[in-house]
């Protein structure tokens, strides 16, 4: 009986060492190889972890732009994009993506041919062509 008890012990001794909690760097590249086989869910669970588990972690700003942006351009829910992006642009309003952030909610769910940058580059091409054939 004592030798089960102690082959337990061991057991659940071994199993408490193997389930070594993940770092945010593993959830990171975690998220990041899931962005790699555009599997947007997983990716997505991986960046809100890093925003859960780490809130102020060196990867946590990055997360919090992902989960916006995985929700605006792959899973179309809006809703929780401009969440994630507004408080992005909150908590970190001097990041080198708050810009990028302010633009995707913005023009969040638009047609791509309703964007500001192509229709500026449309209007410049049709104008060279007309300049062109009046020459």
């Amino acid at each position: 009986m004592k030798h089960r008890a102690i082959g337990v012990l061991l057991i659940i001794g071994v199993l408490f060492a193997c389930s070594k909690k993940l770092g945010e760097k593993d959830y990171y590249d975690l998220a990041n190889q899931y962005m790699a086989k555009e599997d947007w869910k997983q990716a997505e669970a991986y960046f809100e972890k890093i925003v859960q588990e780490f809130p102020n972690g060196m990867y946590t700003s990055k997360a919090l732009f992902m989960v916006g942006f995985i929700n605006a351009n792959y899973l179309n829910n809006y809703d929780k994009a401009r969440e994630y992006y507004q408080k992005f642009i909150d908590r970190y309003p001097n990041h080198e993506l708050a810009d990028d952030a302010k633009y995707e909610l913005e023009n969040m769910g638009k047609n791509i041919d309703d964007l500001p940058f192509l229709k500026d580059e449309t209007l410049q091409e049709g104008q060279a062509k007309v300049d062109e054939t009046t020459q």
